[in-house]
């Protein structure tokens, strides 16, 4: 069985919270939790358990855009659709700078919201996964000694075993040692698989040169 993704929608208007809860429900695949208040979501929030905020830009109290920094604190990859009757290029412009998914104006249709959320909850899904991986990679990483670090650096850089030996003042038969145990301990078999799986880190290697 499929699981429902799960979807907040916050609104200081409860009517219209329920209005987009009632969209969603009825495109299925969802499971809708409304609020009518930023601090009330923000008490029932568990990261990495949402899918996708749907959001009021204009609340008393903590505004929608204050809720989306909140959350980017706690779920750095959580979408927003914020929807609004009152938006404005500045506005707009402001919040996709800050990560938001897309805006959205009052009175939204339902097709609007049910498309707008299907591809906020696929960005989400995709963010989670490019984390999870960068963290998989972390994990990796951190069973290199500083020595193989080393050694692997260079090794992406694409230098050969040669000029890696005279950079680092090593024996040929240290650096191939040092090579198989990086490739072992990354989990990977070539130095392109490693290249890629470093570069989920962003880490600065020495120029091959």
């Amino acid at each position: 069985m499929a699981i429902n993704q799960l979807i907040y929608v916050v609104d200081d208007y409860p009517a219209i919270a329920e209005v987009a809860k009632r969209y969603l429900l009825a495109a299925g695949g969802f499971e809708v939790r409304t609020f009518t208040s930023a601090r009330d979501l923000l008490h029932d929030f568990v990261p990495n358990t949402v899918d996708c905020v749907v959001a009021d830009l204009k609340m008393p109290g903590l505004d929608g855009g204050e809720l989306h920094l909140e959350l980017a604190q706690q779920d750095p990859s959580l979408s927003f659709v914020f929807v609004t009757g009152f938006a404005d290029v500045k506005t707009a412009v402001k919040l996709m700078e800050q990560g938001a998914f897309t805006l959205l104006e009052k009175p939204f249709s339902a097709e609007d919201l049910v498309v707008s959320v299907r591809r906020a909850v696929e960005q989400t899904s995709e963010l989670r996964a490019k984390q999870s991986q960068r963290e998989q990679a972390a994990t990796l990483l951190s069973t290199l000694t500083e020595d193989e670090r080393d050694v692997m650096e260079c090794m992406v850089a694409g230098l050969p075993n040669k000029t890696i030996a005279n950079k680092l003042a090593l024996s040929s038969r240290t650096v191939d040692r040092r090579r198989h145990a990086v490739l072992t301990k990354m989990q990977v078999s070539s130095v392109p698989e490693l290249a890629a799986l470093v570069a989920r880190l962003d880490l600065e290697t020495p120029a091959a040169n």
